[in-house]
């Protein structure tokens, strides 16, 4: 039931309050403590209050934490957050966290236990601001940040933890869709842009990127520009990256790092990186950013405290020649139609995660969402192959849809 990032689905539909309330239950069991947060879905609070009664039936004792970002579940496990990311408003889901970090698919096996309902947990209330305490000593601690230097479009469930800095603090900051529900789509997207300029995060704040004349910083480049800077700054020397980081990416970063290659999803590169929190970093392109002597959990503040940091030193992204292009394709079924494209193919591949040909200079990479009904292209080649690539091999997913 788990996928790339816990359970995702329509409201209503996949995800109703009775899932909630018995997948709750099913993680409480292994723990006396369960701490629970939501984003700002409509449908949340329902969830979450799901949520609520499934762990204290459990006999959990449960610490509600409201309306917070997934990034503060790195301070406040084990956790449940309701939560569907980027996906549409009218998805929900939730995630579980235990050891600072969120579980992978694989971890799921507590979904296969019976429900407790004999006994009765406690609830402690009101804890959001203790554990921004803890978070906010954190991020001093870690980065010279600066949030009053760029605009932040919040849209996001972090409009909570901002609100708590400037009462804390007293600095100002350009706070844009500071409100507790959408006024944009949630997805960090180009097409989703409002803003000339400044920070941009997603609906529960675990992914950030940084807007410049109204475009989106390319995020391939933002991610090996960190990475470069976490190493001569921090001395980091262990990366984790998905299968979707370019071949170009990981030939820069090389150089300064030995590379670990996991299945797209944060928290995948989060347990590797458990490993190595005093040497490690690892992120993916699309805003994601794991800072793990900070938090094994994927922050989009964590990130924007990061590249404050690097913008008050004026730290150069890298000039990386490469071209990659992503395009994505909606299926009805994503397992039969990945079975039906691997028998059209002709080529050698690797399965870490869905279909990856990778040559010295070209790469394709066909996989399965882990959140939605798509099917995702990654190809990178040189700009003389790469068109020919791409048409191949869209033809052979286009073929795959239509014609089992």
């Amino acid at each position: 039931m788990l996928g790339t990032s816990g359970i995702r689905g329509r409201y209503g539909e996949k995800i109703t309050p009775s899932l909630i309330y018995r997948v709750s239950n099913q993680f409480a069991q292994d723990h006396k403590i369960i701490y629970i947060g939501h984003d700002i879905r409509d449908s949340s609070p329902a969830l979450y209050y799901s949520a609520v009664s499934g762990a204290l039936a459990s006999g959990a004792e449960v610490y509600m934490i409201d309306t917070v970002p997934t990034g503060i579940m790195g301070f406040s496990y084990p956790g449940i957050m309701i939560t569907a990311s980027h996906n549409p408003e009218e998805d929900n889901g939730i995630k579980f966290f235990r050891d600072g970090r969120e579980i992978t698919k694989e971890e799921g096996q507590f979904l296969n236990r019976d429900i407790i309902e004999s006994k009765h947990g406690i609830i402690v209330q009101d804890y959001r601001n203790i554990i921004y305490d803890r978070y906010l000593a954190a991020l001093e601690e870690s980065f010279e940040f600066d949030f009053s230097i760029e605009p932040i479009d919040l849209n996001s469930s972090a409009y909570t933890f901002f609100n708590y800095y400037i009462q804390r603090t007293r600095i100002r900051l350009r706070l844009i869709d500071n409100v507790p529900y959408f006024l944009r789509k949630s997805e960090p997207i180009q097409q989703n842009v409002k803003i000339d300029r400044g920070f941009m995060l997603d609906g529960d704040g675990d992914r950030v990127v940084l807007v410049r004349n109204g475009n989106i910083v390319d995020g391939d480049r933002m991610f090996a520009g960190m990475a470069k800077y976490m190493n001569e700054t921090r001395g980091t020397d262990m990366l984790a990256v998905t299968v979707e980081c370019p071949i170009a990416i990981k030939n820069f970063l090389s150089e300064y790092y030995k590379i670990h290659v996991t299945p797209v999803g944060s928290n995948y590169i989060s347990s590797i990186l458990m490993n190595y929190k005093d040497r490690g970093f690892g992120g993916e392109p699309n805003g994601h950013y794991i800072i793990p002597k900070f938090n094994l959990v994927s922050d989009g503040i964590g990130g924007m405290a990061l590249i404050t940091e690097m913008l008050k030193r004026e730290y150069p992204l890298p000039d990386i020649s490469y071209r990659v292009i992503r395009k994505k394709y909606p299926v009805s079924d994503k397992i039969e139609t990945m079975k039906r494209i691997k028998s059209r193919l002709n080529d050698e591949y690797l399965e870490i995660d869905g279909i990856l040909i990778e040559t010295e200079d070209i790469k394709i990479l066909i996989r399965p969402s882990g959140t939605e009904n798509i099917l995702r292209l990654t190809v990178e080649a040189p700009p003389d192959k790469i068109d020919e690539i791409l048409n191949k091999y869209e033809s052979i997913i286009l073929e795959s849809i239509k014609n089992p």
